[in-house]
């Protein structure tokens, strides 16, 4: 299961994907999805759901904070995003 980081901007997608690299996980940057955009287009972190934990502190600790989390639940047809706290 996957879950979805939406950062303030995309510039901050980027650095934190970065930033996971350089300490060996390698999380994906995708478009956000149109469901659970309220301000257009933009880019969110793409990770397993069990790395969750990590990708909130590390990011707050680098003043990078997650505006937003959703877990992904795929569907046959289509995905749903389910809103997670923070």
């Amino acid at each position: 299961m996957d879950c979805l980081a939406v950062y303030d901007s995309g510039n901050y997608t980027i650095k934190m994907s970065r930033y996971f690299e350089k300490k060996g996980l390698v999380f994906e940057v995708v478009s956000l999805p149109c469901r659970i955009s309220s301000q257009g287009c933009g880019y969110c972190l793409k990770f397993p759901y069990e790395y969750k934990d990590i990708v909130i502190s590390e990011s707050m600790a680098l003043n990078y904070p997650v505006r937003e989390l959703y877990r992904v639940n795929r569907g046959f047809m289509k995905n749903t995003y389910e809103k997670l706290p923070i």
